[in-house]
């Protein structure tokens, strides 16, 4: 569905580039010709993939991240925290306020471009219908990203909206779930959603990097369906079994709430907040697939085309 485009950036650096989303678009700048540096705590010794190499740094610490940026001309901020990644406020401004300071500040010493990934949660959180701290603190990234590039930065800021895969183990919670056959009960099967591919995530950030417009924002998300028939899409395209049983969201938003309370206790947060279950998250990428040259990929296609590709290894 997508077309690569030929990238005029030679040295990419990705934070985050062992991650569900930084991981791909390394293989995919990689195979476009870019040397990749891509950035991660813990960097990975399986994917040995010609082009990329992998670095183990703190995101945390601005000295070690613009000495691993230094040569790069163009820079990723993919590395944040997320829910059910981060067990408090704190932890989230850390890594998605500071941690983007830290990008800023990378970009600026290295003379890159800086392509900021987001979310549209910020849409949410400007509208007043999210305050979760990871709504919160990417907003505040998103306003250092702003405020840089009105100082001169060259930056853009893409903010996605449902990212799925169709690797399994990296899918997604509910994709995984139902590639290793072990969904039976959908939560919120109601509940709307704009889901997006993360290969063609991948190809909006190259092309938001070639073509992205300083200072502007671009929302990256699918056509909106309920959650019931993206999982339908998937289970079409991959071959693999329905849930047997859907819950109402409305049955689950109490436990949910609970979960929510009691996680400075348990240190765990949900992978979805309250207010999300409640209002869904519906939003328009159509226009940022105009603008950047590329359209979105059919959910059921998508895992089609991955079924095709596992059948072809196994045979």
């Amino acid at each position: 569905m997508v077309t690569d485009p030929i990238t005029r950036f030679k040295h990419a650096f990705i934070t985050g580039g062992t991650g569900n989303v930084g991981a791909p678009l390394a293989r995919k700048l990689a195979m476009l010709g870019v040397q990749v540096t891509a950035y991660s705590r813990k960097p990975r010794t399986d994917d040995h993939h010609a082009g990329v190499t992998h670095v183990a740094g703190d995101i945390l610490n601005s000295t070690a991240l613009s000495a691993a940026a230094e040569g790069a001309n163009l820079i990723f901020h993919v590395a944040a925290a997320v829910h059910g990644s981060a067990s408090n406020y704190g932890e989230f401004e850390r890594m998605n306020v500071t941690g983007t300071e830290n990008a800023i500040a990378a970009a600026q010493s290295a003379g890159a471009r800086l392509v900021h990934v987001s979310t549209v949660n910020v849409e949410g959180f400007r509208s007043g219908d999210l305050t979760d701290a990871y709504a919160a603190t990417k907003a505040r990234a998103e306003d250092l990203v702003l405020e840089a590039a009105r100082a001169g930065l060259d930056a853009v800021i893409v903010r996605p909206a449902t990212v799925f895969g169709s690797e399994p183990g990296k899918g997604g919670m509910i994709v995984n779930r139902l590639l290793e056959g072990d969904l039976n009960v959908l939560p919120a099967p109601s509940r709307k959603i704009s889901p997006v591919c993360v290969e063609d995530l991948a190809t909006a950030l190259v092309r938001a990097a070639e073509s992205g417009v300083a200072g502007q924002i671009y929302t990256i998300a699918g056509p909106t369906i309920s959650t019931g028939e993206f999982v339908a899409q998937v289970c079409e395209g991959a071959g693999v079994k329905a849930p047997k049983l859907s819950i109402p969201g409305w049955v689950i938003a109490m436990p949910l709430q609970l979960a929510w309370w009691l996680s400075k206790l348990t240190r765990w947060t949900p992978t979805v907040s309250v207010q999300t279950l409640r209002k869904g998250s519906s939003h328009d990428g159509s226009s940022a697939a105009r603008e950047l040259g590329f359209e979105y990929t059919p959910v059921a296609e998508v895992f089609a085309g991955a079924s095709n590709e596992n059948d072809s290894i196994d045979s």
